[in-house]
């Protein structure tokens, strides 16, 4: 079952091709002069938590996903690490904190006191605060359903189509049916990777994959298994289950607190471990953290087939020396 669920990511980075199937929501969509803002947008401003406005929305957003995916519960702690992927450089962010803090489950007394005599009430769940209405659409915004179909776009003039594909064979099925070089298509996923390399001008063919959900499951039994497309954030959370289901993986708490030092949140919700290694094996010169991860615990990878044969590799020093091309995929 496909459960709903709220992330903040960065706009410049995540395709629009990507977004199909999603509902976007931005910071004139909480709230604005004409339809009333938002607790956050007000919260903000009651603290002077803004100056020359230029980061306001992308804290009001971030701020917002977070008490969104948690239904209005966070801590101090989580605030902090919610607000890494945003940077000011009026406020020297003390306000900031203290204006989302207050959010907080665990808001100190007098922060508590202080906002009443603001005349400041702060809501405990994100359900209880008031939306804004939707102003210039007629018809329902609703992304049910949309995720299971699969899609192709032709890029008239310009010889380049998009594929959202659901399995693992018809990745392979496009690559054969397109006749592609492994220069000329590229897996989409996050698509933060083009935050630090380019990606080539010459590129034809792009399959979005993050709907494949043999590459997004995970096991956790004899040993733990995760799924190459699931995001930074999924491994994070995956981690500390295993660490809590069995004291042989204690050690993936230790792992979870590491990867939460990779990039920020806004990356981290959409950035996936292939994604991360896959830049790794293209630039070796990368500084993955999550590479010198596996390796130092002997992470084992499996490398898939057309023919459907699976090979596993062990990460080590010949990482950089796998062959990963339109017939093998991670």
């Amino acid at each position: 079952m496909r459960v709903k669920f709220t992330i903040s990511c960065t706009r410049c980075l995540f395709s629009v091709f990507s977004c199909h199937g999603m509902d976007i929501l931005t910071v004139e969509g909480i709230g604005s002069k004409a339809t009333g803002y938002h607790p956050v947008q007000e919260r903000l401003a009651q603290f002077n938590g803004t100056q020359c406005g230029y980061c306001s929305p992308g804290m009001v957003m971030s701020m917002y996903s977070l008490l969104e995916a948690n239904n209005g519960s966070v801590t101090m702690e989580d605030v902090e690490k919610a607000l890494a992927e945003n940077i000011c450089r009026c406020t020297g962010y003390r306000p900031i904190l203290d204006a989302f803090k207050s959010f907080a489950v665990d808001a100190p007394p007098e922060d508590r006191l202080a906002r009443r005599a603001m005349g400041i009430t702060c809501a405990s769940d994100i359900e209880d605060l008031p939306r804004a209405s939707c102003v210039g659409c007629e018809r329902e915004c609703s992304a049910k359903g949309c995720s299971d179909e699969t899609i192709e776009l032709q890029f008239m003039y310009q010889d380049r189509r998009w594929f959202r594909v659901r399995t693992v064979d018809e990745i392979f099925d496009i690559l054969r049916e397109e006749d592609v070089s492994p220069g000329m298509y590229m897996l989409v996923a996050g698509n933060t990777g083009h935050g630090v390399y380019r990606r080539a001008a010459d590129l034809r063919v792009f399959i979005d994959v993050r709907h494949v959900e043999e590459l997004r499951n995970y096991w956790i039994g004899s040993s733990v298994i995760v799924g190459a497309n699931v995001t930074l954030s999924e491994l994070i959370e995956i981690l500390r289950e295993a660490a809590r289901a069995d004291r042989r993986f204690t050690y993936c708490g230790e792992l979870a607190r590491h990867v939460e030092e990779v990039a920020h949140p806004a990356v981290r919700h959409v950035g996936t471990i292939s994604g991360n290694l896959t830049l790794k094996h293209r630039h070796p010169e990368f500084p993955s953290d999550l590479f010198v991860l596996f390796e130092s615990i002997g992470v084992e990878m499996t490398i898939a087939s057309p023919s459907g044969a699976m090979e596993k590799l062990r990460f080590g020093y010949g990482f950089a020396g796998v062959v990963l091309c339109h017939s093998r995929l991670l």
